[in-house]
């Protein structure tokens, strides 16, 4: 995890540090010790500090955007799974009195992922956002640019990750523990029902498989949006990507990415509708 300095103080309720691989900060979080249990009120007192630390993050990421109803859509959409934003923490200290547990912790933040899901808050306020989970097999590539090596799959999920959430969606988790490619009907639902089943333990409302397959010198980038409750497949698309040597994988993707979020975008606000009246497809 990333040091930084802070000038000493009594109270490290909130303060934080902005670095290249997110936002450090040091909050504080307290919980009731209730029957004895200390380890019962230490996660409550850890889910505390996320939330408090992720609120500081936020008045970073979005100072114009501190209003009641700012701070309700957040708790909503972001300060409610507060954790899926932490890389990392530390426990500065630690303390039991009056029957309670105090935490002083330093957390970092995914920035970019904080970020997109503030943008996708404010996009989509007044109806709820679907929770979406990213599964993306992996494919070594030299990346051009780079002159190294990299997985194509999380490139292209990442690409992926921002066009979606530029049209509602909420990314839950990412993982390259994608279900294995194979043919035929039978086997397509057989992966759906996989894939459906990981978005389930993640309380998520759709999964999106994501699979890279070889094409002459070029890709094709393929996409299947599964429901979560039906393990219906919504969207079943792909897209070629074409490869340059004078720019990075990141750039290859970017118009690939693009027409297969507007592919899936009709799908996801239909998700996001029956969300709202709780009937999910």
């Amino acid at each position: 995890m990333a040091v930084f300095a802070l000038a000493a103080s009594s109270s490290v309720t909130a303060s934080a540090a902005v670095l290249d691989s997110g936002i450090v900060v040091r909050a504080e979080g307290r919980a009731p010790i209730q029957g004895g249990r200390v380890d019962t009120a230490y996660r409550q007192a850890l889910d505390e500090a996320f939330r408090r630390g992720l609120l500081e993050a936020l008045r970073i990421l979005a100072p114009e955007r501190q209003s009641p109803h700012d701070l309700e859509t957040w708790q909503e959409t972001v300060l409610s799974r507060a954790a899926d934003f932490v890389g990392a923490w530390h426990i500065l200290a630690q303390e039991e009195k009056d029957g309670f547990l105090t935490l002083e912790t330093e957390i970092e933040v995914w920035r970019e992922k904080l970020a997109r899901a503030s943008r996708t808050s404010g996009a989509s306020a007044g109806a709820p956002a679907v929770r979406l989970v990213v599964l993306a097999g992996g494919l070594p590539l030299v990346d051009g640019a780079a002159d190294e090596e990299i997985d194509a799959g999380r490139v292209a999920a990442a690409a992926l990750e921002a066009e979606l959430a530029r049209r509602g969606a909420i990314i839950v988790a990412t993982t390259d523990r994608a279900p294995r490619e194979t043919s035929g009907a039978a086997a397509e639902e057989d992966r759906a029902a996989l894939a459906a089943a990981v978005a389930r333990r993640l309380a998520a409302d759709a999964v999106l498989i994501v699979q890279l397959t070889r094409r002459g010198e070029g890709l094709v980038l393929a996409v299947q949006l599964v429901a979560t409750a039906s393990t219906t497949t919504l969207v079943s698309s792909r897209a070629d990507v074409v490869l340059r040597s004078d720019r990075s994988l990141a750039e290859d993707f970017a118009p690939a990415a693009r027409q297969l979020a507007a592919a899936c975008a009709p799908s996801l606000a239909t998700v996001r509708s029956a969300r709202g009246r709780g009937s999910l497809p």
